[in-house]
């Protein structure tokens, strides 16, 4: 539900840029006229709050299923950090709306100052720590399902640095913009986030916000895709070759037992050629029935390539939708 109010949003963000006239884009604050009705307002700053409510709720769920079953594995670490992000991010977007300068802004509802715009605008900087988070959960199954790496490996060689570069990068980030001031209300929509000051012009700010959202976005957006790929394709092989593998390990078998039962007839139990064209005729149909229950074993194998490929699809097409509202909304807001 989180792409819905960014969707909404991003709606009344345009119908007010359409009718608001040129300003100065290198003031510290934005006119306090809105340009929107009360009830537009009144969609605008409450929107977010359902969708962030259920984000909050499904992510405290998760963090109870995962300490119910402990936190040994790296994969339930990595879900857990995720989901405390996630909380923090939802919280961050709810309140877009009511923690701008209440003296400056043209939101309705808005009742903050300086300061609390400031914490939206690190807040919303540092909530680029879920897209890295998302994407080192699809590099731990590349590792493990694709190149076979155990879990206490993954723990000792990996995920120490995962984690610290994921939070190094996401806390920089967010407390650069902050030491230089570059965070004011942005000039449509809600909320407040990188905006042109005196030391930073507006094709500043957009280096700025390249480095800060853009980049990472599109950099998981592609790990995510490509490990997912890679995850498919491995399954996948590995299901079709062990196919083959026992399809020709049991023709071999079931030829070398013919073989020998051919040679044991041949020898002295049975002399007459009607019994031995049975014998090897129930030989024949007794291999045939071995490869036939071992080629029959194989939909089930395809169903779990399907399986896993639907689940690859899903998990790509779910972290697209759920940040692409906002990364465009982002994008026209700068």
């Amino acid at each position: 539900l989180e792409p819905l109010a960014a969707i909404m949003e991003s709606t009344a963000a345009i119908m007010e840029s359409n009718q608001t006239q040129t300003n100065d884009v290198n003031t510290d604050s934005v006119s306090n006229v809105s340009y929107l009705s009360d009830t537009q307002e009144t969609v605008l700053a409450f929107t977010p709050i359902a969708p962030g409510l259920i984000s909050i709720w499904a992510s405290c769920v998760l963090i109870r299923l995962l300490h119910k079953r402990g936190f040994k594995s790296p994969m339930r670490r990595i879900l857990l950090a995720l989901s405390v992000t996630d909380i923090f991010m939802s919280i961050t977007s709810a309140l877009q709306s009511f923690l701008t300068p209440r003296e400056t802004s043209r939101r309705l509802y808005a009742v903050g100052n300086h300061a609390t715009c400031s914490y939206l605008g690190w807040g919303f900087t540092f909530s680029t720590i879920s897209f890295w988070y998302y994407a080192a959960l699809s590099f731990y199954f590349v590792m493990v399902v694709k190149f076979g790496m155990k879990d206490p490996v993954f723990a000792r060689k990996i995920e120490p640095y995962m984690h610290a570069s994921i939070c190094l990068f996401s806390t920089t980030t967010a407390t650069i913009g902050l030491a230089l001031n570059l965070y004011g209300e942005i000039p449509a929509g809600a909320g407040c986030w990188l905006r042109p000051t005196d030391d930073c012009d507006s094709d500043c700010t957009h280096k700025v916000a390249s480095v800060f959202g853009g980049a990472p976005f599109l950099l998981c957006v592609a790990v995510v895709i490509v490990n997912n790929l890679l995850i498919f394709c491995h399954v996948r092989g590995t299901i079709y070759q062990g196919i083959k593998k026992s399809r020709e390990r049991w023709s071999n078998s079931m030829k070398n037992l013919r073989v020998s039962i051919r040679a044991s007839l041949s020898a002295s139990k049975y002399k007459s050629a009607t019994t031995a064209k049975a014998a090897a005729a129930a030989t024949k149909a007794a291999a045939n029935d071995h490869v036939k229950k071992q080629v029959t074993a194989s939909p089930e194998q395809l169903q779990r390539v399907k399986r896993v490929g639907v689940q690859s699809f899903l998990y790509c097409l779910v972290f697209l939708v759920t940040y692409s509202w906002t990364t465009v909304l982002t994008t026209y807001r700068n």
